[in-house]
């Protein structure tokens, strides 16, 4: 759904107060309804949530909404924090060298960390290790939801989900940017041998990589906005511009940051944006925290070389079926001692996929709502 302007530059004004820790001007007539329903979805009310509670014309209603929603992150961040202590502990026990990213690394850069939310928590690690940590993962509780593309995903009810990162992006997606110089340019803890801590240079790097990506698929929100300003306010001055703008020449998103830096510095900062900027942060907002499945399915769908717009659906559809062999390798571990047995993964993913029926239906009906113009 699209949102009211003054609602969206309203949520952007309390970020910004509560970032900058001042005080909002409570004057100001706030929609804290919509407020809510937008910090919800781009995954920022525990940023505002000090400030929610310190509003003298907030209805009783909505200040039990937005503190229930900060307990409920309390509740989570207490459970998770004492889950990554445990897995901290055994990478150091058994040497596994790894590197916090993300929001464990960009939760650092806010007044506190429990402003910064998390749906995750990513760790990149040493790949000679994989079955050690699969190992302990699933003794302790975790089961393994996902081994593909760049990363194993491992969850444990009711809040913890560990991404232990092979990669920071997979080889077999359109944008991969590599980071070849990663751990030699990260600073070694000076108490942990085997904990290493990502360069500044490369945190802002790859969050603005992280952004594109999500902003270039499926759309992304405002919170890597506020991450990215917040990393640029500390950092500016320390970090290296010919390295940066160098990468991000060489995989073209020189224009991309130069515009998403210059909207995070207006937003926060309460200057006016220029229109073609206000129709980019415009998309952002409607976008929510990660965008949307049906806007991923048009940009998929828009990127495939076809002569028309059915053939092209047709296409991501049997590639949607069967993928590429590097994807299906990464995707089923099986593959990667035993690629013989692909025709078999095939025909066991395709079953599976009948099995889960509901989602493959509701993706096939989106795609045949799409009627997007196809140019060439």
């Amino acid at each position: 759904m699209k949102y009211e302007k003054e609602d969206v530059f309203d949520l952007a004004y309390l970020l910004s107060c509560a970032i900058k820790e001042v005080a909002p001007d409570y004057s100001k007539e706030f929609n804290y309804q919509n407020i809510l329903e937008l910090a919800t979805k781009h995954q920022v009310y525990n940023i505002i949530i000090s400030l929610i509670k310190n509003a003298p014309d907030i209805s009783s209603e909505y200040k039990k909404q937005f503190r229930d929603h900060n307990l409920t992150e309390i509740s989570k961040m207490l459970v998770v924090n004492n889950e990554r202590e445990k897995i901290y502990s055994f990478l150091d026990e058994h040497s596994i060298k790894h590197m916090p990213l993300k929001g464990l690394v960009i939760r650092d850069y806010y007044p506190t960390q429990s402003m910064r939310q998390m749906s995750d928590n990513d760790i990149l690690f040493d790949i000679a290790y994989r079955d050690e940590i699969a190992t302990f993962m699933k003794d302790n509780g975790y089961k393994c939801v996902a081994t593909g593309e760049n990363s194993d995903d491992y969850k444990k009810p009711p809040y913890s989900m560990f991404e232990f990162h092979k990669d920071l992006f997979f080889e077999g997606n359109d944008f991969c940017p590599k980071f070849d110089d990663l751990w030699a340019n990260a600073t070694q803890d000076a108490d942990n041998p085997y904990l290493y801590h990502m360069g500044i240079n490369d945190i802002y790097i790859y969050s603005v990589c992280h952004m594109y990506k999500h902003f270039s698929t499926a759309g992304c929100g405002i919170r890597f906005l506020a991450d990215n300003y917040l990393i640029l306010k500390k950092e500016c001055e320390n970090l290296d511009w010919n390295y940066i703008n160098d990468f991000m020449g060489r995989y073209g998103i020189s224009d991309f940051e130069q515009k998403t830096r210059n909207i995070a510095y207006k937003i926060f900062d309460a200057v006016e944006l220029d229109e073609d900027e206000l129709e980019m942060f415009e998309v952002i907002m409607n976008s929510g925290i990660f965008g949307s499945e049906t806007v991923r399915l048009v940009n998929k769908i828009n990127n495939i070389e076809a002569d028309s717009l059915n053939q092209a659906k047709r296409i991501f559809i049997t590639k949607r079926l069967f993928p590429p062999k590097k994807k299906m390798i990464a995707d089923y571990r099986i593959l990667e001692k035993r690629p013989y047995l692909l025709p078999g993964v095939y025909v066991y993913r395709f079953f599976k996929a009948l099995f889960n029926s509901k989602r493959i239906l509701n993706e096939v009906k989106t795609i045949n709502k799409i009627d997007t113009d196809k140019e060439h």
